[in-house]
């Protein structure tokens, strides 16, 4: 039996063609409109930019602990989490809460590493010192105010605090403005040698502070001012290393003994020369600073032990080394200062070590930095100085404890600072 189907009706192609158009606009919209769900949005890949961290304090005791935190930028949603170590972990340990435990005395630095990028770090350092004790760093240098007036600056900063507190010098008599330029401490003394002088005849003094008292210097023979750059104590004697003017104009180093100055050789070929700073071991007494000829601009950075000149190199790839502070520690001789890079355009502070030059990180937003004084506690090297921000044009005083930069905030009523000298007292 056959079986007949019937005919399929066809469809007029004018209506295919509305019903094909018709079916078709509703696919884009639902497209458009996230297929009647909500809206699409691209995925933003989770990217770690920085990561800073902050301990406190910064300075502790062996029976104390000290609170760390990392603070993250970033885009999306990236992760917090850190991964935290010591270095060396001999001096402490931390938890994975950032809690650092000191072990023994000594600097330990900090670093948190991000856990989702582990080429994202930050780090700090942490000082500590044997329980009962108290470690003061005092720093010196000079801040100015928006009137381009200068004050002599002291700055302390105790264990257990993260800020240093300044206080301004006095100047001496029949001055406008001074300069504090290096420092030293001999039990509960505090010794700032710097100069003073008087804008309307440019006459340059010699001086040095005790526990803020003034004390000026006499010149030394055949000259017409002087500056004092370093101080060093040595049971009863007082060391004051700077320079000297000329008749001629040029500069001569010099250092004085309790009051009696001392010339020092310049170095072959060169026409003038300035002491910058000085330590005094045992017998010995180290005398830090430059000497250049004025023909043809060059400098020689050295240092005298016991008047006998040594001069320093500069680091790889740098150029011009200027040194401007001096500390003993035992046998090794450190030295501060700085070198230029001139192929990248910047200044890098530095120090020596028994003349092997490491240069020092540039502190957080800063496009040069210099080193101006040196300190040697233990096992840990404070140098003292300055950073440059060329985009707001204005120099910060800055220190660094085992190559770890911190910036000083600025005294009250001033725009700018530039430290120059440190030293480091445990009591």
């Amino acid at each position: 039996m056959s079986v007949s189907h019937p005919a399929v009706k066809a469809v007029p192609a004018a209506l295919l063609s509305l019903s094909t158009l018709l079916a078709l606009s509703i696919s884009l919209l639902l497209t458009a409109c996230g297929g009647g769900g909500g809206g699409s949005t691209t995925p933003v890949t989770p990217t770690i930019s920085s990561v800073t961290v902050n301990c406190s304090p910064v300075s502790i005791s062996t029976n104390q602990t000290s609170a760390c935190t990392a603070t993250v930028s970033g885009t999306g949603s990236f992760s917090s989490a850190m991964a935290w170590s010591p270095s060396p972990s001999s001096i402490g340990s931390v938890s994975s809460t950032g809690v650092f435990t000191p072990k023994t005395t000594g600097t330990a630095t900090i670093t948190a590493a991000s856990t989702q990028d582990a080429t994202k770090s930050g780090s700090t350092a942490i000082t500590v010192s044997a329980s009962g004790q108290t470690t003061m760093v005092y720093m010196v240098g000079v801040a100015a105010s928006s009137t381009a007036v200068s004050t002599p600056e002291e700055w302390q900063l105790a264990s257990g605090s993260s800020t240093a507190v300044a206080t301004a010098l006095p100047l001496p008599s029949g001055t406008t403005y001074s300069v504090a330029n290096g420092i030293a401490v001999s039990g509960s003394d505090v010794y700032v040698a710097g100069y003073a002088s008087d804008n309307a005849t440019g006459y340059e003094t010699a001086a040095y502070w005790v526990n803020g008292a003034l004390k000026t210097l006499p010149l030394p023979s055949g000259t017409t001012g002087a500056v004092a750059n370093g101080i060093a104590v040595s049971g009863n004697d007082v060391y004051v290393a700077g320079y000297a003017y000329l008749p001629s104009g040029s500069e001569i180093a010099a250092y004085r003994v309790n009051g009696t100055p001392e010339t020092l050789s310049l170095p072959s070929g060169t026409t003038f020369s300035v002491a910058n700073g000085i330590a005094v071991s045992g017998s010995d007494v180290y005398v830090v600073g430059y000497a250049s000829d004025n023909a043809t601009g060059y400098v020689t950075t050295a240092y005298w032990v016991n008047g006998t000149l040594e001069t320093l190199s500069s680091p790889s790839g740098t150029t011009s080394p200027v040194a401007n502070g001096i500390a003993v520690s035992g046998s090794d001789v450190y030295v501060a200062g700085y070198v230029v890079y001139a192929s990248a355009g910047y200044v890098a502070a530095a120090y020596w070590v028994n003349g092997t030059p490491e240069s020092l990180p540039l502190p957080s937003g800063a496009t040069s930095a210099k080193a101006n004084g040196i300190a040697v506690s233990g096992s840990d090297v404070y140098v003292v100085g300055y950073e440059y921000d060329s985009a707001t044009q204005t120099n910060t005083a800055a220190y660094w404890v085992n190559g770890t930069p911190k910036t000083l905030s600025l005294p009250s009523g001033t725009t700018a600072s530039n430290a120059t000298g440190i030293a480091v007292s445990t009591q």
